[in-house]
């Protein structure tokens, strides 16, 4: 566990020395359709029929099979544009792998989408058919009990009223994802967003049992990291009130406030980054730290582990 430690403190140094920054995306394919969302996918463009589909057998009931709750779990990573953030994006993705696996998410629930198939433990390349496939299985195999945690990292935009996820080829928008998610059972879902201006998709995904945080509002763009510390905090560094565990609001306070930190230390100006969540439902987020508002006390009873 000491390995995520290492990391976020290379990864902080690189940031305050200057060699590293965070997105500051306003990466956008012209080739979109006027939303920005209708990017046409070589090899993934079959008809998805996921929307038809139910969870019964021909008698109306459930075919879910009973278990005890499952924990599942999505990270993604999408066109990087260039080698820089290629490598930030595979090793904050890799974090998160390991983050994950260290806190008993069995491989077969973690569902691990990037760039290029090619690098280690990748399941999917990052494409809109592979993002698909992924939401439909989890619609077959998770239940009312259990818990999908979404990790994603990479680029994203804000056009017009709604923010997009960067995938290979194709901008993602905020109610395409939340349309995916509709019809997924589960008892609490939780998003982490890392990109330029996610924080528009708060009010697209919020509601009941469901975490939404992102690093910045709708209208920032990031150049400090916000990822890295998030998961790093989940070693133990982010346990503020010392039970010996570190819940998702606590993980939200400790990466916002080294975000801040990051900015003084590295003799910014102003902070022009916010990050944001929203749990209680009612698509309106708050900043660090929570619980504020009425949202981060459902985050503070969640945990990886």
């Amino acid at each position: 566990m000491k390995k995520f430690q290492i990391l976020i403190t290379i990864f902080i140094i690189l940031t305050l020395s200057g060699q590293a920054v965070g997105c500051a995306c306003g990466y956008f394919t012209d080739k979109s359709g006027p939303d920005g969302s209708n990017i046409d996918n070589t090899g993934d463009s079959q008809k998805d029929t996921a929307d038809s589909q139910n969870d019964t057998d021909n008698t109306g009931k459930d075919t879910v099979s009973t278990q005890s709750p499952q924990k599942y779990a999505i990270i993604a990573s999408g066109a990087s544009y260039d080698s820089q953030h290629y490598t930030w994006f595979l090793n904050s993705t890799s974090m998160a792998y390991k983050l994950l696996k260290n806190n008993g998410f069995a491989d077969e629930n973690i569902y691990y989408l990037f760039e290029s198939a090619k690098e280690s433990n990748v399941d999917y390349q990052a494409t809109i058919g592979n993002f698909k496939k992924v939401i439909e299985e989890l619609r077959q195999k998770a239940g009312k009990t259990d818990t999908i945690v979404s990790f994603l990292i990479g680029h994203g935009t804000y056009r017009g009223t709604s923010s997009y996820y960067t995938l290979n080829g194709y901008n993602l928008s905020d109610v395409e994802m939340a349309g995916m998610f509709k019809n997924v059972k589960r008892d609490k879902l939780i998003f982490v967003f890392s990109p330029c201006n996610s924080g528009g998709f708060v009010d697209d995904l919020s509601g009941k049992n469901t975490v939404i945080i992102t690093s910045t509002r709708k209208d920032e763009a990031n150049s400090a990291a916000f990822i890295e510390p998030f998961l790093a905090s989940f070693d133990g560094i982010g346990d503020a009130n010392s039970d010996g565990k570190v819940s998702f609001a606590e993980a939200f306070n400790y990466a916002s406030n080294n975000v801040s930190d990051q900015y003084i230390n590295n003799n910014r100006a102003a902070l022009t980054e916010h990050a944001q969540l929203d749990d209680n439902g009612d698509t309106i987020s708050h900043e660090a730290p929570v619980p504020s508002g009425g949202d981060g006390r459902l985050a503070e009873d969640i945990y990886l582990k």
